[in-house]
């Protein structure tokens, strides 16, 4: 279930400091008001940073019971998050550690909306200095924010990095586009491919499922099964259906009218005896390696998951997205009719194939080699967990 916030008519001006979330605590993630960057929050108006970070922790959803999903939306939306949990401040007193290990305190004034969200390509923890790119604001529209996947080379290491930052384009134009990044990948017979997947936040399982394809070492099958409640939208007087090809209803009679039904649940199962998606025949024949992070969730997660139950190394930290399920499929906006809130639920339960069956239940998908950033990491401006692909496989060469 997500909380949706209610819509502003004007947005106060906020908590202006841009921080980074690094071993549960939060750091000044640029030098912004002559504060050093790297240093640690301590407090804001004497509620002390680990009060803070467990009080946002619900306004964040996730699966399951890790956090690094949690934290990533903390540190990216801080300043709207203490609004809502305070209310408006026309000033901050904060006390902090400079990284010289100095207790200071300064009080800053709150900034409208528009001028923090100007100064998020400042940020060093999106690794434009680590990348050699001199204008800030160009670097990150042409990585982070760029929607349609992209691949850039490491000559010198015979490597291409390929990031995709969301699953959730138009299905026939995106794996379009992947059919030809891999095309090129061929053509240059690139030896080690790095899928960058930080930043997906899932979207169509289709895509997902078909950009595995062309990595994938056997033929494979995800999910495991489907599973839905009701044959009807509960409580339809308060809900706003977005799914733009079905309702409910006709989703329903599409997917679940014929399928399995034991007690309550009715079920769709994947086929028995057989997995269900062969590799490409044009697939990538070289190394792959996958950078995983605390936003990669949904669709995205799952593809981590097929490639962790292929041996296909995972860098980074826990996925947001859930191991072994997640709900998801069919979203539905309800308001209760008394407070007005608005939650978005979902209708399907899904199941993953998984091969080790030991991991602990409510967690994400785990790395195989746990990469985070550090303090110096954030100092420097360095992206450790691409980093280190990079030096391994430089290391593989020598």
């Amino acid at each position: 279930m997500i909380v949706i916030r209610p819509q502003l008519k004007s947005i106060p001006k906020l908590f202006p400091v841009l921080l980074k979330i690094i071993n549960e605590k939060f750091y000044t993630d640029t030098n912004d008001f002559e504060i050093p960057i790297g240093s640690e929050l301590i407090s804001i108006n004497n509620i002390k940073a680990t009060e803070l970070r467990n009080r946002l922790l619900k306004y964040a959803p996730s699966d399951g019971y890790n956090t690094s999903k949690k934290y990533r939306q903390i540190e990216r939306e801080f300043g709207i998050l203490h609004f809502y949990e305070f209310g408006p401040k026309s000033s901050y007193q904060i006390t902090y550690r400079t990284p010289s290990n100095k207790i200071l305190s300064k009080k800053i004034e709150s900034q409208s909306f528009e001028s923090i969200g100007k100064r998020f390509s400042q940020r060093n923890s999106y690794f434009s200095i680590y990348h050699k790119s001199k204008n800030k604001s160009q670097f990150i529209k042409n990585t982070l924010g760029k929607k349609e996947p992209f691949l850039y080379f490491v000559d010198s290491l015979n490597t291409a990095v390929l990031t995709i930052n969301t699953f959730g384009l138009d299905k026939q134009k995106f794996q379009t586009n992947i059919k030809g990044l891999f095309r090129d990948l061929k053509q240059k017979k690139t030896k080690n491919l790095i899928i960058d997947i930080r930043q997906n936040e899932g979207g169509y399982p289709e895509n997902a499922m078909n950009t595995f394809s062309y990595i994938a070492n056997e033929t494979f099958i995800q999910p495991l099964s489907q599973h839905v409640i009701t044959s009807s939208l509960p409580q339809n007087n308060y809900s706003q259906e977005i799914n733009n090809e079905y309702t409910y209803k006709s989703f329903f009679e599409n997917y679940f009218q014929n399928s399995s039904k034991q007690g309550n649940e009715w079920t769709i199962y994947a086929p028995k005896n057989e997995l269900s998606i062969a590799p490409s025949k044009k697939g990538y024949k070289g190394k792959t390696f996958i950078l995983i992070g605390g936003k990669t969730f949904s669709a995205s997660a799952t593809f981590a998951l097929n490639c962790k139950n292929q041996g296909i190394p995972l860098i980074g930290e826990e996925t947001g997205g859930g191991y072994y399920l997640h709900t998801g499929g069919f979203p539905v906006i309800y308001e209760l009719p008394n407070s007005k809130i608005k939650i978005m639920l979902s209708f399907v339960k899904i199941k993953k194939y998984v091969k080790d069956k030991t991991v602990k239940k409510g967690t994400g998908v785990l790395p195989d080699i746990k990469i985070k950033l550090t303090i110096q990491d954030l100092i420097k401006g360095r992206d450790s967990q691409l980093d280190y692909v990079l030096k391994y496989i430089k290391k593989e060469l020598d």
